[in-house]
């Protein structure tokens, strides 16, 4: 069994983080996921919210809005569409962005368009729930 979990934080433009992790939790589409050392390989669909990762010297905090987590051996990687440091996060944007969200979820629409809205909301909710919970 491995005695380290390897996590890696990757974007289309970045890698964002590669370090040692003692547990990482991160929103998967249906819900809250943890990983900690010995964990099964899996391969999930990254939701909108807080990726947290957690090293012997802290946390570091991310909100990330869609992509994949993949845990294979000892290595979790999560392949996110955006992974914004919470300290980067800016509060007026956010609540701008939601305010744009909720505006164009009183129009008519297709699904798709819809679906887009509604992940536009989630966004911009968690960035705003990850500011306000004290980064």
């Amino acid at each position: 069994m491995a005695t380290a979990l390897r996590c890696n934080v990757v974007t289309p433009s970045a890698s964002v983080l590669e370090v040692d992790a003692t547990y990482v939790s991160f929103p998967a589409w249906d819900g809250s996921t943890g990983v900690q050392v010995g964990a099964a390989a899996f391969l999930a669909k990254l939701g909108e919210g807080v990726l947290r990762v957690d090293t012997a010297s802290g946390s570091k905090k991310f909100v990330i809005d869609g992509g994949f987590a993949q845990m294979q051996g000892s290595t979790l990687t999560i392949l996110a569409d955006v992974a914004t440091p919470i300290d980067q996060v800016d509060l007026a944007k956010a609540n701008i962005e939601l305010d744009a969200a909720n505006a164009d979820a009183g129009k008519r629409g297709t699904i798709s368009e819809r679906t887009t809205i509604e992940r536009r909301q989630r966004a911009a909710r968690a960035k705003l729930a990850a500011v306000r919970s004290g980064r």
